[in-house]
């Protein structure tokens, strides 16, 4: 009985490891987030490690991690940076539209919202791409945001795991060790069957 609670092979055993392995990998991109114009390059890293875990390679998640970061470093910094950009320009564009008053700003505060709506949207895709597709900036994009169109259903569900994420870390801060890292595995597992055409071979 003993041996059998305390095998290897022991879904229980398994589960945190693989849960330990989330945490690591989750703790790794919050440091090297942190100077913020690497957000992307981290993001990317985290995704491609991730995505490692989920098909069950027998490596060591740090190393992925630092490996997928030190890859397309310039672009996938350039990436992050243009994203976080663009998000923040249309914000602040609902934001001056909303307070200017009614009329023609209405229309254009929901003109805006729109626009980042779709803009995130794309993120959604853009991020799990820049980590396993080899492409240029300008090509990932148009595919990510072809990609939420097409799938549209999937990409509110995206949104729903991602919006979920912020608010539980906005509730409890330190959630913010181990909340995105699940979030990413979770995406993950629902994006592979949509991403499988641009992936390279496992």
């Amino acid at each position: 009985m003993y041996e059998k609670i305390f095998h290897s092979e022991n879904p229980f055993w398994n589960g945190m490891g693989r849960l330990f392995d989330i945490v690591e990998l989750n703790l790794l991109w919050l440091v090297c987030s942190l100077p913020l114009f690497t957000v992307g390059s981290a993001s990317a890293a985290l995704y491609s490690a991730m995505a490692a875990l989920l098909r069950g390679k027998e490596t060591y998640p740090h190393r992925d991690f630092f490996r997928a970061f030190r890859t397309h470093f310039r672009r996938n910094t350039a990436a992050g940076l243009l994203l976080s950009a663009v998000c923040a320009f249309l914000w602040t564009d609902v934001r001056i539209a909303r307070q200017a008053g009614t009329g023609v700003f209405t229309f254009l505060m929901v003109f805006f919202f729109i626009i980042l709506l779709f803009w995130l949207f794309t993120a959604l895709y853009a991020l799990p791409l820049l980590a396993l597709y080899d492409g240029g900036l300008k090509h990932t994009l148009i595919l990510a945001f072809t990609l939420s169109v097409r799938h549209f259903p999937l990409t509110v569900a995206l949104a729903c795991v991602t919006a979920l994420t912020f608010w539980l870390c906005h509730l409890a801060p330190l959630l913010i060790a181990a909340a995105v890292g699940i979030s990413v595995h979770v995406k993950l597992s629902m994006l592979f069957p949509v991403l499988k055409p641009w992936l390279p071979p496992e």
